[in-house]
């Protein structure tokens, strides 16, 4: 499973990024999702349906209560990512954890470890920044 995490401050495009990401990959295999959500309940509607409504074939919600949405609890982003590779997907992107160690396209220029690639525009995304986003996905190593 190729793993990536979309990070930048609230209202900065994440999801709409995440939302075409999943559905440019989806031409090449099963896509996941995980959102970071600390400050709420995990819910089948806002962010999460949005990745769903995308065509994620798996969308896990990590919020206040644990990971949930289509998923059983646990806790955390490590049992969401063994969800996602139990599901069978190929592809999962992460939206938010800023503070993990894996790879990040990071918007609106905040500092993380281990960027692989800044988007300095702002939603909508266009269509050669998408395609330039999913290959660079596409070329990562296996988590």
């Amino acid at each position: 499973m190729k793993i990536v995490c979309v990070v930048g401050p609230k209202k900065s495009g994440k999801t709409t990024l995440v939302e075409a990401l999943v559905k440019s990959l989806k031409r090449h295999g099963r896509v996941g999702t995980i959102k970071n959500m600390p400050d709420h309940t995990v819910e089948d509607r806002g962010d999460t349906k949005r990745h769903f409504d995308a065509g994620a074939d798996v969308v896990v919600g990590v919020g206040q209560d644990g990971v949930q949405f289509k998923v059983a609890r646990g806790g955390g982003l490590e049992p969401a990512l063994e969800e996602l590779r139990s599901s069978g997907v190929d592809y999962a992107i992460v939206e938010g954890f800023k503070r993990s160690g894996l790879p990040k396209i990071v918007l609106g220029g905040i500092d993380v470890s281990n960027p692989i690639r800044a988007v300095d525009s702002s939603p909508p995304f266009d269509d050669d920044l998408i395609e330039e986003l999913v290959w660079l996905l596409i070329s990562l190593q296996e988590f």
